[in-house]
């Protein structure tokens, strides 16, 4: 299950990451203007399994992403078969 919850985290590291590079967001302006710890942003970047929902949600919002938009991104990024418990 571990190896899982790493496979997951790293996907949201890869949303979000690529996400602010993309958007030209400099890392400490995001933190800066939206109130997130850098590392807080660290974690979620160098795919720490503390990083909780919420500081997740926060930057994700802070970076302009929906839940829908982040979900739609994310879902590309994790393997299909992630959560496929008969494996």
């Amino acid at each position: 299950m571990q190896e899982d919850a790493q496979k997951l985290y790293s996907a949201v590291s890869k949303v979000i990451y690529e996400t602010r590079k993309n958007k030209g967001i400099k890392y400490s302006d995001l933190c800066y203007e939206n109130d997130i710890a850098t590392s807080t942003y660290d974690d979620i970047i160098n795919a720490k399994t503390k990083a909780t929902f919420y500081n997740i949600a926060k930057v994700t919002r802070a970076l302009g992403l929906s839940f829908e938009e982040f979900g739609r991104l994310l879902d590309k990024e994790l393997p299909k078969d992630l959560f496929d418990f008969e494996k």
